[in-house]
């Protein structure tokens, strides 16, 4: 009778309502006895996977608590980029240049606040996994490209009036060898001035033709101008609202519309 009140088995019955499994097996007397096992050993291993099963329940509430706090994170960073989605569709509908503004500052905001909370998950995002290509130096440095486009058509522009000089030479020597009724009239001061007038003629229209376009329409006008801020510009739906297909097709057309216009001044006659 003392020696039951001493075996293991009583001493897990009176600790844990639900044994501890022995190698497979519950903690019985008979089994513990089949084991070979003498008290100690039976109390040592009983402990051990007592131990075991403990840091098994740690492990799983640290899993579970991890999972909780991405789970959360996650939630806080789709929260962060629906808000920086609805500032901007909220900052298209705006017609305050004010709110406008702030809206946009908030949603870039918004999508910092998401980029650290995806820092800190260790989410790398599509773009950043992309290195980025190293430009050519012109483009690195794009204050020596302008430089060098100025520098390109000052040397055209010389370039090519030195062959107009030059052949205007030729074609006086020429007429040297020929008769009147045949010598060739080449261009001369004549031609260079009138060139000249034709300039002056396309930038004297231009204020002309904005003053009467106030006169007729004047919401165009300061919609247009780039010095006159409104609620509603051009150049702020240019850069904020429009997509780059609808910029490249403006600008296509506008292009056209200067050459189209400088070819027409070349019509002028003095």
């Amino acid at each position: 009778m003392n020696e039951a009140s001493k075996s293991p088995f009583t001493v897990v019955k009176s600790e844990q309502s639900t044994p501890v499994p022995m190698n497979g097996k519950p903690w019985t007397q008979p089994n513990v006895e089949a084991a070979g096992l003498t008290d100690e050993e039976a109390d040592l291993q009983r402990e051990e996977q007592l131990l075991q099963e403990k840091r098994e329940q740690i492990r799983l509430k640290r899993e579970q608590e991890a999972t909780e706090a991405r789970n959360a994170l996650l939630l806080k960073r789709d929260k962060a980029k629906g808000a920086a989605q609805n500032f901007r569709q909220e900052a298209l509908k705006a017609t305050s240049e004010a709110d406008k503004r702030s809206l946009y500052e908030w949603a870039t905001e918004a999508d910092h606040e998401a980029a650290m909370i995806e820092a800190e998950l260790g989410i790398v995002s599509k773009a950043a996994q992309v290195a980025p290509e190293k430009q050519p130096f012109l483009l690195r440095n794009k204050g020596i490209m302008a430089l060098l486009q100025v520098l390109g058509v000052i040397l055209a522009i010389i370039y090519f009036h030195g062959l107009f000089e030059g052949f205007g030479l030729d074609i006086a020597a020429d007429n040297l060898k020929l008769p009147i009724e045949k010598q060739l009239q080449p261009y001369d001061a004549t031609s260079i001035q009138k060139l000249f007038y034709e300039k002056l003629v396309v930038f004297v229209d231009l204020p002309i033709a904005l003053l009467i376009l106030f006169l007729v329409s004047p919401f165009v006008g300061f919609y247009v101008l780039p010095f006159v801020k409104s609620k509603k510009d051009f150049y702020t739906e240019f850069y904020e609202d429009l997509t780059p297909w609808q910029r490249t097709c403006i600008t296509t057309a506008v292009c056209l519309g200067l050459l189209f216009f400088l070819a027409l001044s070349h019509n002028v006659k003095p």
